[in-house]
């Protein structure tokens, strides 16, 4: 009696399979399996396993809008998604994507549009005569089902196909669900949530790219203080605030309880914005013990600049400098700075005029760009000579860029 019973059983759970299997139209040499990864990251409905009497999809450059229809009851979402890499460099992609339930009156409206619209009568643009087909452009994807059928069908560029009259079609379409849905509004509000770095890529053949934030470490030393380290952050987004800022820590010693401590914040780009002409405010704190006539002398500075990055990749600056502690004194800073590019070379000179002491300090980095495969991107080296209050020193440094 169990072998008969096994057979049943299996019939039945088999027949629902079978009765999902629907007819598969329009193009499917290239788009199909495509259109099913993307389905499957999405998680977007099955139409061809679908029993709903109806199913439509739309999709455009980094949007999905999908409605059903069923019993007269209607479902509808948009999906918008766009493509992240972390960085320029990485080849690693990521898709982010977020989803809206539509109201089922306004999904109602949208199926009363895709029926009066007679895009479901129309063939993939491959069987529509005198369709151009091209590489760049715009490709609409259409995808509608019933209990029996499948059709996927594609649209290249129905703006430039003159009058033709099925593209006429298409175009009312996409122009109905644009402004009915607010597409467009609605997509800006989803990439304005999008972390600000990496790169996007909505489909088509355009990145936008956010400059990466950086992180640079390092050896810093001097004749007369060899040990120390360097470390500096730039970011222009934290999160989604944008900032335009840095940070960097400089801190030379030895082991006679001699330093010498740089701490520089930094924002850009506050009245200017161009690719000739940016501007920027620093603060810097430096703490020094140093060994002057084989005495500790203790030095605080508290300078401020402002500053501009003119053609030619020059930048000057001008600022303040008040000398604290056992020196009472408030001087004018001058700040001029030189990027060779050819030879990815570095030149600052830097000086506080006093009424009766000048300061200055001189530095040149070389810097070494490495292959895009590397965790580190840049490796500079850097000597600098500095006279402050007659302590000289000579300072190296080592510096890299992840």
């Amino acid at each position: 009696m169990k072998k008969p019973q096994i057979i049943i059983f299996l019939i039945l759970f088999t027949l629902p399979l079978f009765s999902q299997t629907k007819e598969i139209k329009g193009d499917t040499i290239y788009w199909y399996k495509s259109n099913i990864k993307l389905q499957k990251t999405l998680d977007l409905k099955n139409f061809e396993k679908s029993s709903d009497e109806f199913n439509f999809r739309y999709r455009d450059h980094g949007q999905v809008i999908e409605i059903s229809k069923n019993d007269n009851e209607f479902y509808g979402t948009i999906t918008n998604f766009i493509y992240h890499t972390r960085k320029a460099k990485n080849n690693k992609t990521e898709t982010l994507s977020s989803k809206i339930i539509l109201p089922a009156k306004q999904v109602e409206n949208i199926y009363n549009i895709v029926q009066n619209s007679k895009i479901l009568e129309l063939p993939s643009d491959k069987n529509i005569e005198n369709w151009d087909q091209g590489i760049d452009g715009i490709t609409y994807i259409i995808e509608h089902s019933d209990k029996k059928s499948y059709w996927l069908k594609n649209y290249w560029t129905p703006s430039s196909q003159g009058s033709i009259p099925e593209a006429i079609i298409v175009l009312d379409l996409v122009k109905n669900l644009s402004e009915t849905l607010n597409l467009k509004e609605e997509y800006s509000s989803f990439k304005n949530t999008l972390p600000k770095y990496g790169c996007y890529n909505s489909g088509g053949n355009v990145n936008m790219c956010y400059l990466s934030n950086s992180l640079e470490l390092g050896y810093s030393g001097a004749y007369k203080l060899p040990l120390g380290f360097y470390s500096s952050y730039s970011a222009i987004y934290l999160g989604k605030s944008k900032i335009n800022g840095s940070t960097s820590l400089q801190y030379n010693f030895n082991n006679e309880g001699f330093h010498h401590l740089n701490l520089q914040l930094a924002k850009w780009n506050i009245f200017y914005k161009k690719s000739n002409l940016s501007d920027y405010l620093a603060y810097n704190y430096q703490n020094r013990i140093l060994n002057i006539d084989n005495k500790k002398n203790k030095f605080e500075n508290h300078q401020i600049k402002y500053g501009l990055n003119l053609k030619k990749n020059i930048g000057i600056g001008i600022g303040l400098d008040y000398l604290s502690r056992n020196y009472e004194k408030i001087g004018g800073q001058l700040f001029v700075n030189k990027w060779f590019s050819k030879s990815n070379i570095s030149a600052t000179i830097s000086t506080s005029i006093f009424e009766n002491q000048i300061n200055y300090k001189t530095e040149i980095f070389k810097s070494v760009n490495l292959n895009q495969r590397f965790i580190i991107n840049r490796i500079s080296i850097g000597i600098a000579y500095e006279n402050f209050m007659n302590y000289k020193d000579l300072y190296f440094n080592v510096r890299i860029l992840i």
